[in-house]
C-alpha cells in the first residue's frame, strides 16, 4: 500500500474495513493480508501542524498586525494626555467681559472738547428720539461727505441695530457718542481724535424723506446722520446744539 492509499483511508472510509485499522495509540496503520499475514505502515493520517506553515511572509504578516493593534490602543491615550496637557496650560478667558462694549478708554486729549461731526454742515432735524432713549439731532452735508469723530475717544460699539442702523458709539471719560446711518470705517478699539474721520454719510437703514417716505433702495434720499450725546456727569442724554453750536 502506498502513501496515497494510507491518506485516502484515513481521511475517507477504510477504517470501516474489517481487514484494515488505525492504532492510535502506537500511530501504525495494519492491513491484514488474504494469506493471514499482517502488513504494517508507519504513515501517520493527515494532521494540521499550524508551525508548518509558517514563513517569512506569515511572520511578517502577523508583525504588521501587532504593530496596528498597538498604535490603535496606545494612540487614544497619547491625544487624551496632550488634551490634559493643553486644559492645564490654557489661559482662562473671562467671557462675562465684552471687548466690545469694555475696551479701554483713550484719555488722550480733553474729554470735554465736541465738535460737529462735520466741516460744513446743516440742521435737518432738531431734538427728537425720546421714544428710544435719545435725545438725538440730524446733520447732513452731503451723500459720501467725511463724517467726523464730536470728541476724543475710543470706538466701543459698532454694529447694525434691529431696525438696519448702523451704528458707532465712541467714548470717553466724560462723554458717550452715539452715530447712526454712515458708511463706517473705524474699527472698534480705535482711538480717536476730535475731528478725526470716522466714515462717510449715507442713509443706511431707517431714514425719511421730506414727505416722511422711507429711502430703502434710493441712493440721494435721506442721507444724513443720527448725533446723540450722552454725558456721564450727569448720567443722562445733553443736546447736542448746546455743545457744538446751532
Amino acid at each position: 500500500m502506498s502513501a496515497n492509499i494510507y491518506l485516502n483511508a484515513v481521511n475517507e472510509d477504510l477504517f470501516t474495513r474489517a481487514d484494515a485499522y488505525w492504532d492510535g495509540a502506537d500511530e501504525t496503520f495494519y492491513e491484514d493480508g488474504d494469506g493471514g499475514e499482517r502488513f504494517e505502515y508507519a504513515y501517520p493520517p493527515a494532521r494540521f501542524y499550524p508551525l508548518d506553515y509558517v514563513n517569512s511572509f506569515t511572520v511578517v504578516v502577523f508583525l504588521l498586525i501587532l504593530v496596528f493593534v498597538y498604535g490603535a490602543i496606545s494612540k487614544p491615550t497619547a491625544v487624551a494626555s496632550n488634551r490634559a496637557q493643553a486644559q492645564a496650560t490654557a489661559v482662562p478667558v473671562d467671557v462675562s467681559a465684552s471687548s466690545q462694549t469694555q475696551p479701554k478708554i483713550d484719555i488722550s486729549g480733553s474729554p470735554t472738547a465736541v465738535q460737529a461731526p462735520y466741516t460744513n454742515y446743516q440742521i435737518t432735524q432738531g431734538i427728537h428720539g425720546a421714544s428710544y432713549g435719545h435725545m438725538a439731532i440730524d446733520l447732513a452735508a452731503g451723500r459720501g461727505e467725511p463724517v467726523l469723530s464730536p470728541i476724543n475717544g475710543v470706538v466701543t460699539a459698532l454694529y447694525v441695530d434691529e431696525y438696519g442702523n448702523p451704528t458707532l458709539a465712541i467714548e470717553n471719560d466724560v462723554y458717550l457718542v452715539t452715530i447712526l446711518h454712515g458708511d463706517f470705517t473705524v474699527q472698534l478699539g480705535d482711538s480717536l481724535r476730535a475731528g478725526e474721520k470716522v466714515g462717510t454719510e449715507s442713509n443706511k437703514g431707517y431714514t425719511m424723506d421730506m414727505q416722511g417716505n422711507l429711502c430703502y433702495g434710493r441712493e440721494w434720499c435721506g442721507n444724513h446722520t443720527h448725533l446723540n450725546m450722552y454725558d456721564k456727569r450727569i448720567g443722562s442724554n445733553v443736546n447736542p446744539l448746546d455743545l457744538i453750536g446751532g
